[in-house]
């Protein structure tokens, strides 16, 4: 918490009170009136012309630099419980049946090194190899994708990219944005995912849209709390 002292302006007794009562008036303990709490500001004194050189050897005061509040990746499995549970089954199927063949098990009384031979294994193998292939394949996608798709909220916008080959990007100002939608279904709600949408004022359609990101309430509250 962020506390701020002054003067009272009637009674001039040293009066402490947050940061979140600068936009209004306060009551001072300890003659009961209210007044209102500025932000101290720098009055310029002088100007005057310098050379470049000069201007390099002082230390000027800049703008401050741009501070990022979060950076976030799409989830990879939670984005997906559909898909992820239907890879689970088929991975642990297929790596169940490579190893029920290899140490020569049957399966319903047949024997998994006896049914429709292809080369060095049987088809069966050959089948659940590809079959877990296929799901690691499936999953370095997932990954890759999530990895190269980024929100980044700033003190000061909104910014999303996305693409693997070709990038694009897209950022929202945070004193411009008009509008801000939360996409969540009931299972994404338990799982704490969900899509957002932006919009400014000066469009109508969204601008940034984002979907399968952790805990997006969080990311939209966020935003609001940086915005004039």
């Amino acid at each position: 918490m962020q506390v701020l002292t002054t003067q009272c302006p009637y009674c001039h007794q040293e009066v402490d009170s947050t940061i979140e009562h600068l936009d209004g008036p306060v009551l001072c303990p300890s003659c009961e009136k209210p007044f209102e709490m500025e932000m101290p500001t720098a009055v310029v004194t002088s100007v005057h012309e310098v050379d470049e050189k000069t201007a390099h050897e002082k230390r000027l005061a800049s703008e401050p630099n741009e501070r990022t509040l979060v950076e976030v990746h799409p989830v990879v499995f939670r984005g997906r419980p559909i898909a992820t549970f239907v890879l689970s089954v088929v991975g642990v199927v297929a790596a169940g049946l490579i190893v029920m063949s290899v140490a020569g098990m049957s399966l319903a009384g047949y024997s998994l090194n006896e049914m429709v031979v292809v080369g060095p294994a049987s088809l069966v193998v050959w089948l659940s190899a590809a079959a877990l292939l296929v799901t690691a394949g499936m999953i370095g996608y997932w990954t890759l994708l999530s990895r190269f798709t980024t929100l980044t909220v700033t003190d000061d916008r909104t910014v999303y990219r996305e693409g693997i080959v070709s990038r694009e990007t897209s950022e929202v100002q945070h004193d411009d944005v008009r509008n801000i939608q939360l996409d969540q279904t009931f299972v994404q709600r338990l799982l704490n995912v969900g899509g957002i949408g932006i919009s400014s004022s000066g469009q109508d359609d969204l601008e940034v849209v984002a979907k399968s990101l952790p805990h997006p309430k969080r990311i939209i509250d966020l935003i609001r709390e940086n915005q004039d």
